[in-house]
Parts: structure tokens; C-alpha cells; sequence
């Protein structure tokens, strides 16, 4: 078997690995603790697990990439998109957003290594030695509709996620309900951000690795964003029984 049909083989297996994650957080199976539940494991500070989780992410498909040698345009822009995301998540929000006091379940910790190290592997080993893009692929289409995804996803999941952080200090760490564009449209636009990003990564990529890591973005963040819609109506009597968590009217 050849490299790249390997490759492909692995990005197929683990893209298929993403359905009954999905279908277990949709049934609310929650070893992990991502979908508001204890988690197994020790109790980890938030801050140290969040730099440690994600972390893997940040080094993995920039460091590969790299020292591979075979530096190419595509490869370019697609690895400073993620040295930025993940730039944010490992040495920003960690640090400057969570709170000292709060701790979350050392399986969460556990899992998002791996999952972190999986997609950063498969990334760094396509744009290294599998990718091969003419040099016209920067015009397609399907790049500039991809990049244009990732930026306003991005900027979306970026800024929700800080304003629901900035809301929280103003309401002395007590729950709270957003009542202001986005959040007055669906409940979790943060999360709808990083799914559009990560989809408009895919479409600048066309690749594999690309579907793969949409597919688990999906099965990571919509189950998410149904237990804290369920969250908001318990929590808020006078929440909207038309607000959705993700798309208006559907999901």
C-alpha cells in the first residue's frame, strides 16, 4: 500500500469514528464530561488542562509541515490559520479567560489530547507529503468560499465566546442569558462559529483530512450545543421556546 492510499484508509477510519461519538453525545453519554456532567478522571484547573489539551494541536501539523521541507502556498496559508486558532485557544484564553477556580474532568483533558493529535498528525502528514495543488487552486472557488467561511467563523466563535466570558465577570460568575445579536438568534452562536471555520477549512482543502475533522467537529460540537440549549431553558424560564441551538427553525 502506498503512502498516500495509507493516508486515505486512516482519514476514511477515523472520519467513520466520528458517527457514534456523535450518536452517543446525541444520547447524552458523557464519560467525558463535555456535555455538563462530572467526568471520569481527577479534577484538573481549567487553565492547565485547557493549555495541555490543546496544545497538541498547535505543534503537531506546523511542526511536521515544516520540517518536512516541502513548503508550498496552500500549506502556507492553511497552517497560519491554524497556528492563529490554536494560538488563541493554547496561549490566550487559558490564561486570560478561564477562572482560577474552576476545574474540569481529566478524561475531557485525556480525549482532546488524542483527538488533538490525531487531526494535527493527519494535517501536518497531507500538506507534507500528500497535498498537490496547482497553482491556480488559490482561485478556485472553493478556497476563496473557504477562506471567506473561516474568517467569519472564526471571528464569530472568537468574539461570542469573549463577550460570554466578559457577561459572566459583569454578573459575578452567576449564570447568565445573552440578550444581544448573535445570541438572540441561536443559543450557542460560539459554536456555530467554529463549525462554520472548521467546514471553510475543509472547502480550502478539499481533502480527507479535511472531511474528517468537519465530521468531528460536528459530532464534538452539536450534541454541545443541544445540552446547553437544554441548559438555558431550565436555567431561564423567560428563554424563547423558538430559539434553536445552532440553525434558526431547524437545529
Amino acid at each position: 500500500m502506498s503512502e498516500d492510499s495509507l493516508l486515505s484508509a486512516i482519514c476514511l477510519f477515523w472520519a467513520a469514528l466520528s458517527a457514534p461519538v456523535l450518536l452517543a453525545g446525541l444520547n447524552r453519554w458523557d464519560p467525558v464530561g463535555r456535555l455538563g456532567g462530572v467526568g471520569l478522571g481527577p479534577r484538573i484547573p481549567s487553565r492547565l488542562g485547557w493549555f495541555w489539551m490543546e496544545l497538541p494541536a498547535l505543534l503537531t501539523y506546523p511542526t511536521i509541515y515544516v520540517v518536512s521541507g516541502n513548503i508550498h502556498w496552500v500549506g502556507n496559508v492553511t497552517v497560519t490559520l491554524w497556528i492563529l486558532h490554536y494560538s488563541n485557544r493554547v496561549l490566550i484564553w487559558p490564561w486570560l479567560v478561564q477562572r482560577r477556580d474552576v476545574t474540569i474532568p481529566g478524561a475531557a483533558v485525556a480525549a482532546a489530547v488524542l483527538f488533538n493529535l490525531v487531526n494535527g498528525s493527519l494535517w501536518g502528514w497531507f500538506m507534507a507529503h500528500a497535498a498537490d495543488y496547482d497553482a491556480y487552486w488559490p482561485k478556485d472557488p472553493r478556497f476563496v468560499c473557504g477562506a471567506v467561511l473561516v474568517v467569519a467563523g472564526g471571528a464569530l466563535n472568537v468574539w461570542c465566546d469573549y463577550r460570554l466570558r466578559s457577561l459572566s465577570r459583569q454578573s459575578g460568575d452567576r449564570p447568565v442569558l445573552p440578550d444581544e445579536w448573535p445570541f438572540t438568534v441561536v443559543a450557542c452562536p460560539n459554536l456555530l462559529g467554529e463549525i462554520v471555520e472548521w467546514v471553510g477549512f475543509g472547502f480550502m482543502t478539499w481533502s480527507l483530512p479535511s472531511l474528517a475533522f468537519a465530521l468531528w467537529v460536528v459530532a464534538n460540537l452539536v450534541p454541545r450545543a443541544l445540552w446547553r440549549l437544554e441548559w438555558y431553558r431550565a436555567n431561564f424560564p423567560d428563554f424563547s421556546p423558538n430559539r434553536r441551538a445552532l440553525v434558526p427553525k431547524i437545529i
